[in-house]
């Protein structure tokens, strides 16, 4: 999927798992962030879902954003960490096979042999094909959270946190 549906799946996520919107947010979209620039502007790996769409990267982070958020005595350190949980298995699934995505899960335990688009977003330049199952999966999925936020009033946003 690309941007707005891992922002709706972490919409999602916050709205039916109550966890912290800005946290699920985050979550759900710094694997691309980090594997995205690591690919197309560093050039520094085989492939743009590498290192962050695995196993290792998503149960690492987690505990990071865990160890990080105790040793600044935060007190919902463990809501925390488990809305980054949340956000990054949430942006995971939305880029797994089930909508059409293939990911190196296991990696590095097993080598995975996909190559990448030379350019973000090929397929709008006719560069590579369509991912047509994808993209109606991102719909929908964007569509029911518009929806669903509409109908329930707007999203929940953290305390001391204005809307206007």
């Amino acid at each position: 999927m690309i941007l707005p549906g891992h922002i709706a799946a972490s919409v999602l996520c916050h709205r039916y798992l109550k966890v912290d919107l800005r946290v699920v947010l985050l979550a759900g979209v710094l694997p691309d962030v980090v594997d995205k620039a690591l690919y197309y502007s560093l050039h520094c790996v085989p492939s743009s879902r590498l290192p962050m769409h695995t196993l290792l990267a998503w149960l690492v982070s987690t505990l990071i954003v865990w160890v990080l958020l105790r040793l600044a005595r935060r007190p919902p350190a463990q809501s925390l960490a488990l809305a980054w949980f949340v956000g990054y298995g949430g942006h995971l699934l939305c880029d797994s096979p089930l909508v059409g995505g293939r990911l190196p899960f296991l990696w590095p335990w097993l080598r995975y042999d996909f190559a990448s688009a030379h350019v973000p977003l090929g397929f709008l330049f006719g560069l590579d094909r369509w991912p047509v199952t994808t993209l109606l999966c991102e719909a929908v999925l964007v569509a029911l959270t518009l929806w669903d936020t509409r109908r329930r009033g707007g999203v929940t946003l953290p305390k001391g946190v204005s809307n206007a």
